[in-house]
């Protein structure tokens, strides 16, 4: 798109994955399912468009089990991001007191080191919401939301962004309830999927949000890379990404006013 790429809000890699497989994923923050796959990703000039997080997936029991709290922090503190973590009631195994454990202490290190989370909700909106209340964070990033839309007003006013999924771009909420300033996209690529494949899952969220929100898709990535430069800003993390994502990121125009305008 007249060489502005792909930015994906929220996708998953192999770890052992060479820069040379990543460089035509487009611009991916690359959520990471256990510390132990966080662990050795902190070096932001391997790949110049790929930033990584630090993540603890509410559905791996050995991840949850063998949450260290010290180890989560020093890795959070090398990288610019938190993600994935979150609460998931219906699939997980995992007792709800542990992922609520690690959940805790995932907004206590973002809130004190001001970084951005990418959260997983799954039939667990409510309790998602009132953690939010409990620890404030500074860039909260709701991944693939399904809250319905009083729920999703809440998250508004809590600070939330969404990144929106192909699965969920057409429910009305992001069109009725979110202001265009909180809206980034997301592929939620697989963990051994090709990330070559990327940028066509992105055109195709892209494409429908266009739809919903009645934008061009070229409008949709736009916004999408405004409202990322935002949250970049606003969590002060550009030192910790990749120097070309966070060039990117920093050329973004800032947008003003934060406001619950809508379509």
């Amino acid at each position: 798109m007249d060489h502005l790429p792909s930015l994906d809000a929220h996708a998953h890699f192999d770890p052992r994955r060479t820069p040379d497989e990543l460089q035509d994923a487009g611009a991916v923050l690359a959520m990471t399912l256990s510390l132990d796959e966080a662990t050795g990703r902190a070096n932001a000039d391997r790949e110049p468009f790929i930033a990584w997080g630090v993540g603890c997936h509410p559905r791996k029991i050995e991840a949850q089990v063998k949450f260290d709290p010290d180890r989560f922090g020093a890795l959070a503190e090398r990288l610019p991001i938190i993600g994935e973590v979150g609460l998931d009631t219906r699939w997980s195994r995992v007792p709800l007191d542990v992922q609520l454990r690690t959940f805790r202490t995932a907004f206590q290190v973002a809130a004190k080191l001001s970084r951005p989370v990418s959260i997983h909700s799954y039939s667990a909106t409510r309790l998602v919401l009132d953690e939010l209340r409990r620890t404030p964070v500074p860039v909260p990033i709701l991944h693939w939301w399904t809250g319905n839309a009083t729920e999703t007003r809440e998250a508004v006013a809590l600070g939330c962004y969404f990144s929106v999924h192909s699965a969920v771009a057409r429910r009305s909420v992001f069109r009725t309830a979110v202001p265009p300033e909180r809206i980034l996209v997301e592929s939620d690529h697989g963990w051994a999927d090709p990330p070559a494949a990327i940028p066509c899952r992105i055109e195709w969220v892209e494409h429908l949000l266009s739809v919903q929100l009645q934008r061009t898709q070229r409008q949709v990535r736009e916004l999408a890379w405004r409202n990322f430069g935002d949250l970049v800003r606003e969590a002060g993390i550009a030192p910790l990404l990749p120097p070309r994502l966070a060039k990117r990121a920093a050329a973004q125009p800032p947008v003003a006013p934060k406001t619950a305008e809508l379509f």
